[in-house]
């Protein structure tokens, strides 16, 4: 017979990677946010779709889940996810927080066709994407505001804020795949 000596540790902080892992795979399945981060022109949206082999490069470099940015020389735009202010939910296995999106963007590229602006047209993938929605194991996202930060006199960007709710789905663990499916609809 076998005695266990350890205990396995049971905090909710233990799922932050599985849904990380589920928002980065929702971000690069939206053709339109690919684009925006990749070709760095005016005409981003007008390119064809990326492979699955750039979308996939973008991890890590322009898509990330460590809040720092190297700025090697290259001219690119950012999207860096954090999660932060967790709270009780009422769920032993979950609390609520937040789950920030900070686009950075090179002020040389903020500039689209016309008066549309690159910043302002990523946030908007963004939250056509999350707001108001269920994201099994993350909960439900609603959201909280959008803030303007400045980085430096090169870099600018964006800060979208959404509460991750954990409510009674969330406690008998059923899945929602009507949002998956939505998904795939939408954006693939």
């Amino acid at each position: 017979m076998i005695v266990k000596t350890t205990v396995e540790p049971r905090s909710s902080f233990l799922s932050v990677d599985k849904d990380l892992n589920l928002i980065v795979t929702w971000l690069l399945k939206n053709n339109n946010l690919c684009k925006l981060l990749y070709y760095t022109d005016k005409q981003a949206l007008n390119h064809k779709a990326l492979t699955d082999e750039q979308r996939y490069d973008m991890l890590n470099k322009q898509i990330k889940i460590v809040p720092k940015i190297y700025v090697d020389g290259s001219v690119l735009t950012y999207i860096v996810i954090s999660m932060d202010n967790f709270t009780p939910s009422g769920n032993a296995q979950f609390r609520d927080n937040i789950i920030s999106f900070d686009i950075i963007c090179h002020f040389d590229q903020w500039q689209l066709l016309d008066f549309e602006l690159r910043p302002y047209r990523i946030a908007a993938e963004i939250d056509s994407m999350f707001d108001n929605q269920h994201l099994t194991g993350i909960g439900e996202l609603h959201f909280m505001g959008m803030n303007q930060i400045i980085l430096n006199d090169e870099f600018a960007g964006l800060t979208l804020m959404y509460q991750a709710t954990h409510g009674g789905e969330d406690k008998k663990g059923a899945p929602n795949p009507a949002n998956e499916e939505k998904l795939k609809k939408n954006y693939t």
